[in-house]
């Protein structure tokens, strides 16, 4: 009798856990946009996603982990600033609030040698540039873009905080 096949939603990330400033910032977005159409990620699950794969048998999993273990060196734990909010999408349709980092070398170097790693296993590259952010919220629709955007804009420059990155998740 042939196993079931199990398939996983998978990604690769580094889990963010917020300080008190991240969470006063996220208390004031929800707050200003009490009225907009908004899901807020729960703080417990913040974190950078490297790379998203999508659905992946079992077996590809247990391939990608032993790749990674080998190809990518998980930083010791490193504080990284995070500076400035922004919003991913087009002007007239946001996506995404997120919360940006001051410097994203780190990021960056783990994200090629992931992609180094996942390409070994034969999970294809991506196309799309890679910006290193958190998000925060998930914009299902908006009644007043003007006053999102310029919400954003105040809110940006309050965010000045280090996080603590110390793992990768897969």
């Amino acid at each position: 009798l042939e196993m079931e096949k199990q398939y996983y939603r998978t990604f690769i990330g580094i889990p963010v856990r917020p300080g008190p400033g991240l969470m006063s910032l996220r208390g004031d977005l929800i707050t200003s946009f009490a009225k907009e159409r908004i899901s807020w990620v729960q703080p417990e699950l913040y974190h950078v996603t490297l790379r998203f794969i999508g659905t992946t048998s079992l077996s590809a999993v247990s391939d990608i982990r032993e790749s990674l273990r080998k190809m990518v060196n998980t930083p010791a734990a490193t504080e990284l600033q995070l500076e400035g909010v922004g919003s991913f999408g087009p002007r007239k349709r946001p996506r995404v609030i997120w919360a940006g980092f001051k410097e994203t070398m780190l990021i960056d170097s783990l994200k090629k040698e992931v992609d180094l790693a996942l390409e070994k296993c034969g999970v294809p590259g991506e196309n799309s540039p890679f910006n290193a952010h958190l998000t925060l919220g998930r914009v299902r629709g908006l009644k007043d873009l003007e006053a999102y955007y310029e919400k954003i804009e105040n809110l940006s420059p309050q965010l000045k905080e280090s996080v603590l990155l110390n793992r990768m998740v897969f």
